[in-house]
């Protein structure tokens, strides 16, 4: 049996989170891939999860603002078409709290993907000129995320908002 796998994801607000959801949901739909829950994710893969959760539930952190550098694509399945956000304070802080107790398993890149599917650059370039998004959204709430099977089989374990 496969060890559990978890993810660290900052989720947007509602309101930004149904905004970035309508774009996974049409490009999902268009090029047939799987629907996934808007997020950032600051640190993965994680295996255990009692220490990810004591981190999380010691974060003294207001929510706050992401802002969006630019619109980008690559051949990287997990960054097809993304938001990469500007890498702020807050962010290096969140991660940095992570990397201390799982060192050196994530390269932060902070983005926010709109879709997981290998395709051409071609293809890719031209979703680029066609999404109109938000430069910045509101960071809310913290979760866990169970991330070891498929993408449509990932489900939120343990979740604190940012008040």
């Amino acid at each position: 049996m496969t060890k559990e796998k978890f993810s660290i994801w900052l989720i947007p607000s509602d309101i930004d989170g149904d905004c970035i959801g309508k774009s996974i949901q049409s490009l999902s739909k268009k090029y047939l891939a799987p629907i996934f829950k808007p997020h950032c994710t600051i640190i993965s893969p994680i295996t255990n999860l009692n220490k990810a959760q004591i981190i999380i539930d010691q974060l003294d952190q207001k929510e706050f603002q992401v802002n969006v550098e630019s619109i980008d694509e690559s051949d990287d399945i997990w960054k097809t078409v993304f938001l990469k956000l500007v890498n702020n304070s807050t962010l290096k802080k969140i991660n940095s709290l992570f990397n201390q107790v799982f060192p050196q398993i994530y390269q932060f890149d902070p983005h926010i993907s709109l879709i997981y599917k290998k395709l051409d650059e071609t293809k890719r370039k031209s979703m680029l000129t066609k999404l109109d998004m938000k430069k910045a959204f509101v960071i809310d709430k913290i979760s866990i995320v169970e991330t070891s099977g498929s993408v449509e089989s990932w489900e939120t374990v343990y979740s604190k908002p940012l008040k």
